[in-house]
């Protein structure tokens, strides 16, 4: 019993069997690996990876076909390349999946993983520009003077660099987190261990870099080792003295470690990588440290499976991604992940954007006379250097397109700094700027390129590529200079002579046919039938009966037709453009090989490129936001006496873009030694979670160089991270409860934080109990205030807590505003009372809110009243109890008895001077409170000592 797909073929039952018993006799694997076979004109796969891809890409299984083989049934699956380019994207890419491709007879495998694209890379789509394929392997060292120390290194292929780094790290390797953030890590290797070995600290490590949705690879732990490393690094960097600095050559473990990755993507088998690599040292201390926590949080970045047709402004990256080359995207992800924390950089960004901003000619021109016009300079490079099949001629010609688009970009640059008139310290930066940022660098790579351009001048048929880049075509038209080789020459010089005795029976024709030549009789070189004539179908009358024309086919743009001299011409044509072709062929493989010589320019000139494409964009954004964006006033350095934070009407940038929205601004202050802990209350949806937010996005925006959403005036203070416990998630296959990855997030943040750092949290505490959670929230807070000093915004519910602004001066409370209105609705209502209307104006003030208006949330949403009133009965109950019970919390049970006691002294007397005075009911009010008010004040009253100094008695009267 068999179902085989007409697509899936074999060449007889015998490989058919021979198929699947060999698929039958694989080792197992692990469930996040797919393996993959590839038939040549499709691709399969089977089982539970046919399941798998079955719902992923069609979404059901009934696409699913089986077949029987050693009485076992097999599912399988065929995909088509396009749909498996899919697949690719679906699976490594956003879910994080290794892939096994197999030759048809299950031979030849190759690998492929998040970090490890080169296997698959040709199938990619292009519209994945942001996606860097960076890969990492890492040891941990047990070093019981240092404590834990970790020893990485980390490869990026589109800059071909290595790095290396070795630092000392907390219990909760927090500062391995923000390297594994900043770097972008998609893939992490780690040494195998053997089944008996127990190492708690890796296991931690593991757990660490799963929460960062990192896949996970074990290799070989003997390839973890420096040892025959340097010969290695000298043949990849071409560098004979790579290691002779003690910077690098003191990482012992680093180097082992870089060892593996060498091993893992097998660099020194490609012998494009020979001489190309460079190597460094990493500094974690460069950039702010962002927890994992942090980046999701501030949404930087789109989920990996977001829908394309939704709002682009969804996230930071979308926002500020107005770049138009494939570079400049890829740079923007890389900066939005690598803050700066030096003010004199982050200067001269702001200085460099905010003169893309004043001057909107030269940031048009940029972008729509040279940005849009640049190819994606990495990929391109890295085929020329594969040597393989891949590389094409076009690829060159493209490359060199770009080369003669320079001097555009320098006239552009240099027009712009002739036309900055004012003569200012700041205007003199800017043009310095301008000219080491830019045109130095770029005049020198166009220096560099003079001999690519004039060999590709010399090689290559300029009209022919002047033709195919008007008609927008193909390589195929795209041909070497005949005169650069006699065999060439002598072929082309056939292909006119031909080409010429085609357009003579194209004027012959025309005549026979009484067709003016230039409006009806059109001559094609048609992808099927060669050279032949196109009439409409109205003018296609006159061909009927007449032998001499033989009709090729009729589609909606006319009749094809052709004759039996024109026939024969375009056969010898295409001949001889093959031989052509195959003559080309020496010539086009030696062009490549020079080509790839100089890809290590071409890479420092994409650099360059790219830097000015992201701030190009970040100036767009920074223009054509609803309210123009602004440079800050001030910048206050990290352990600056003056660290303040004055946002002046701070804007959410993505919230401010959504269509129909108009955003309430609200100002945000910080200050040293003043302000340093700020606690929001408010009601829910109220606008508490977006406010503290958009102060760690506009800390940001501003470190990496762009404007910020705010008003005039604003000043800003660097932070050296940006820490967050925003959100409530569990995983449940990981065994984590909401309450444990709440306690773990805010552990690493107590470890991880300085007085340089911004914090934010959101609703801690609760994921357990209403008294413990108040309980950690309140220690956590005074540890932070009290002993941390780092900028806190600590948004919370739980309105017990503002009463730590009455014991820390640092400590400030603030609300979001909320207009109250009761309204008597129905009947069903007034059971329980008044209802209250409620307003949000996502207004924030100094002051403490004392109600969250979570029922209001339930009405929002349409709850039956019925429940609606009973939460709102039930909720004024345990209102009424808890307060009660918080406000006894203050006292011990004596000084609770020793108040009452009091008090009802202070009655009795009260009553009986009272009585003594005749009937109550004679009596006015007035005299009535006067004789109390006479007990407990005046200088002579009987009980003011007592009274005064009683705590519980005062409260009382509060209440």
């Amino acid at each position: 019993m068999s179902s085989i797909r007409p697509d899936l073929k074999f060449s007889d039952d015998r490989d058919q069997a021979s198929f699947y018993k060999k698929y039958l006799r694989l080792p197992g694997k692990n469930a996040r690996t797919l393996r993959v076979v590839d038939k040549g004109d499709y691709y399969i796969l089977l089982d539970e990876d046919a399941e798998l891809v079955a719902d992923l890409i069609y979404k059901t299984q009934s696409v699913l076909k089986t077949v029987t083989v050693e009485n076992r049934q097999i599912q399988y699956v065929t995909l088509s390349q396009a749909v498996f380019a899919n697949l690719l994207k679906l699976v490594v890419v956003d879910s994080g999946y290794k892939l096994e491709i197999y030759g048809k007879y299950w031979d030849n495998m190759k690998l492929a993983s998040p970090g490890n694209l080169g296997e698959i890379e040709e199938f990619m789509d292009s519209s994945e520009v942001s996606y860097v394929s960076i890969i990492a392997a890492l040891k941990l060292v047990n070093s019981s003077s240092d404590g834990k120390k970790v020893c990485l290194s980390f490869y990026d292929p589109n800059s071909k660099y290595i790095g290396l780094a070795e630092f000392n790290d907390t219990d909760l390797y927090s500062n391995l987190e923000s390297v594994l953030i900043q770097l972008g890590i998609k893939e992490c290797l780690i040494p195998a261990k053997s089944s008996s070995t127990v190492d708690p600290d890796l296991d931690k490590v593991k757990q660490l870099i799963d929460r960062c949705d990192i896949v996970i690879s074990e290799h070989r732990a003997s390839e973890f080792t420096d040892k025959n490393i340097e010969q290695d690094l000298i043949r990849l960097t071409g560098n004979e003295l790579v290691l002779s600095t003690n910077e690098l050559s003191s990482l012992d473990v680093a180097l082992g470690c870089s060892n593996a990755l060498i091993s893992y993507l097998s660099l020194l088998s490609d012998d494009s990588n020979s001489s190309a690599l460079t190597i460094g040292r990493y500094n974690l201390e460069q950039f702010m440290k962002l927890d994992y926590a942090a980046v999701k949080a501030l949404n930087l970045f789109p989920p990996p499976s977001i829908n394309k047709s939704l709002n682009k402004n969804s996230s930071l990256f979308g926002l500020l991604n107005n770049c138009k080359t494939v570079g400049g995207t890829k740079l923007l992800s890389q900066w939005l992940k690598q803050p700066l924390v030096d003010v004199k950089e982050i200067r001269k960004r702001h200085m460099l954007v905010g003169h893309l901003v004043e001057d909107m000619n030269l940031r048009t021109d940029l972008q729509k006379s040279f940005l849009n016009d640049v190819p994606d300079v990495s990929r391109l490079v890295k085929k020329l250097t594969a040597n393989n099949k891949s590389s094409r001629l076009d690829d060159v010609i493209r490359l060199y397109q770009l080369c003669v688009k320079l001097p555009d970009l320098l006239e552009f640059l240099q027009s712009s700094i002739d036309g900055i008139m004012e003569d200012t310290e700041e205007s003199a930066e800017v043009k310095e700027l301008i000219m080491s940022w830019w045109i130095e660098p770029i005049t020198e790579y166009s220096t560099k390129l003079i001999k690519f351009q004039e060999m590709i001048e010399t090689t290559i048929d300029i009209a022919s590529l002047e033709e195919a880049t008007s008609a927008q075509s193909t390589s195929s038209m795209i041909s070497i200079n005949p005169e650069f080789d006699e065999n060439l020459l002598r072929i082309n010089d056939k292909i006119k002579k031909i080409k010429q005795g085609i357009k003579d029976i194209h004027s012959d024709t025309a005549d026979d046919l009484n067709m003016d030549i230039d409006k009806k009789l059109k001559l094609e070189d048609h992808h099927v039938h060669g050279w032949c004539f196109r009439l409409t179908r109205n003018d296609s009358s006159c061909l009927r009966g007449n032998k001499k024309y033989r009709e090729l086919s009729t589609v909606k743009a006319g009749v094809y037709f052709t004759t039996s001299e024109l026939s024969q011409l375009s056969t010898q044509i295409k001949n001889l453009q093959e031989d052509y072709q195959r003559a080309q062929n020496d010539v086009v493989k030696e062009i490549i090989s020079i080509a790839s010589t100089y890809s290590p320019v071409f890479i420092k000139l994409a650099i360059e490129i790219s830097k000015l494409d992201v701030l190009v964009s970040f100036a767009h954004t920074s223009a054509f936001a609803p309210t123009q964006y602004i440079r800050p006033s001030k910048m206050h350095s990290l352990n600056s006496p003056e660290r303040n934070l004055e946002l002046v009407d701070a804007r959410h940038p993505c919230l401010e873009q959504q269509d129909g929205l108009i955003f309430i601004s609200n100002d945000i202050s910080f200050k040293k030694g003043t302000t340093e802990f700020i606690i929001i209350t408010g009601p829910n949806m109220g606008g508490k979670s977006t406010y503290i937010r958009t102060a760690g996005v506009i800390a940001l925006m501003n470190q990496i160089g762009c404007f910020i959403p705010c008003n005039e005036g604003s000043e800003i203070c660097i932070f050296d991270s940006i820490l967050a416990r925003v959100g409530a998630s569990d995983s449940q296959l990981k065994g984590v409860s909401t309450f444990m990855s709440e306690m773990l997030e805010m552990s690493s943040i107590l470890q991880s934080a300085t007085e340089n750092s911004l914090i934010i949290v959101d609703e801690l505490g609760r994921g357990t109990s209403t008294y413990d959670g108040f309980g950690l929230a309140w220690s956590i807070s005074e540890f932070i205030s009290k002993k941390l000093h780092a900028f806190t915004m600590f948004a919370t519910h739980f309105h017990e807590l503002t009463a730590m602004a009455d014991q820390v001066d640092t400590v400030k409370n603030l609300h979001v505003v909320a207009h109250v209105e009761d309204v008597i609705q129905d009947a069903e209502q007034q059971k329980v009372g008044t209802d209250s209307s409620v307003t949000l104006l996502y207004k924030v003030e100094p002051g403490i809110s004392d109600q969250s208006f979570g029922v209001h949330v339930a009405e929002v949403v349409k709850f039956p009243q019925k429940i609606i009133a009973m939460a709102k009965r039930k909720a004024n109950e345990l209102d009424d109890h808890s307060h009660g019970i918080s406000k006894r919390g203050k006292f011990t049970d004596e000084e609770v008895l020793k108040g009452n006691s009091l008090f009802e002294k202070i009655l009795k007397t009260w009553k009986a001077k009272v009585d003594q005075m005749g009937d109550v009911k004679d009596l006015d009010s007035d005299t009535v409170t006067d004789v109390l008010i006479g007990l407990v004040k005046g200088d002579d009253a009987p009980f003011k000592s007592e009274f005064e100094s009683d705590k519980v008695v005062q409260e009382m009267l509060c209440l």
